[in-house]
């Protein structure tokens, strides 16, 4: 049997029995009431069996005392209303014992144990400290805080697309690898080899903050050489360049080609008229 099905017996099991517990409560509060309309020598024992269950009950379920501190008055109202009734009424059989008390605190009685059983004040309660939490509207102010000076959190709008939505969630989240970024393109480049990722600052006028690839191959999972962060020709810091994927091996390059730049940036005016092939391994170990 799946470890689901032990834990949703148990469960199912332990609602069982409390439930049983709540009812025979009920019967022992109203069977308590209905001796008291004829004795007194057990009113005293019921009315402080029923503080001590109550307090119990409610300053030692666990359910209770996590909810949520708006919703806690509620819940400990409807959890003791009928323990409070119980001991009012108990009370008042000791100190009124006239025929005409002895009719009310009957129907007292009476009605006591049919809305208890009925209602389920115990049960109640747990279902409604189980509720969701009630959302508490705040007015904005400066920076981006409430009254509390705690952050405001900004709703950003999800792209459509599979690519920028994935971003949005996880890369450009709050303390993300790349914090304030969105994607605007996602291309294939040189035949298929490569993709390139379109970035832009969320904010405009803002630079594209600095992506550590490290934190990018870990959030990603690939290998670190796989990717190159570039910036855009032609364009400000606004927006950057993501290349995923195998850089292209470098071609190989005439010698002239090369002379012609060494010409170009460091020895303006020299030009190439041969190329001769010399060995210097003597010179370097005779």
């Amino acid at each position: 049997m799946p470890l689901r099905t032990y834990i949703q017996t148990t469960r199912r099991a332990g609602s069982a029995a409390i439930s049983g517990v709540g009812r025979l409560a009920t019967l022992a509060g109203g069977s308590a009431m209905a001796a008291g309309l004829f004795t007194d020598a057990g009113t005293v024992p019921a009315i402080l069996t029923t503080i001590a269950a109550g307090l119990g009950g409610a300053f030692l379920s666990p359910r209770l005392q996590l909810a949520h501190p708006m919703k806690k008055p509620i819940v400990f109202t409807i959890y003791l209303a009928p323990h409070t009734l119980l001991v009012s009424n108990l009370v008042t059989e000791l100190v009124w014992d006239a025929t005409a008390g002895r009719l009310v605190q009957g129907g007292v009685a009476a009605l006591w144990t049919a809305g208890v059983w009925w209602l389920r004040p115990g049960q109640l309660a747990k279902r409604v400290a189980k509720w969701p939490e009630p959302v508490v509207e705040t007015d904005g102010t400066e920076d981006g805080q409430d009254a509390t000076g705690a952050e405001v959190e900004v709703a950003v709008e999800l792209p459509d697309d599979p690519a920028g939505r994935w971003w949005a969630l996880n890369a450009a989240k709050k303390d993300g690898v790349a914090e304030g970024t969105r994607v605007i393109a996602v291309r294939a480049i040189e035949d298929r080899r490569r993709v390139a990722v379109a970035l832009a600052a969320i904010e405009q006028g803002e630079p594209v903050p600095d992506i550590k690839v490290k934190r990018l191959s870990a959030l990603m999972n690939v290998p670190e050489q796989l990717l190159e962060i570039e910036p855009i020709p032609g364009h400000g810091a606004g927006v950057a360049m993501l290349l995923i994927g195998p850089k292209p091996e470098a071609a190989p390059v005439a010698d002239e080609d090369v002379w012609a730049e060494i010409g170009r940036s460091a020895l303006p005016g020299v030009t190439l008229t041969e190329i001769n092939e010399y060995d210097m391994s003597k010179e370097v170990n005779p």
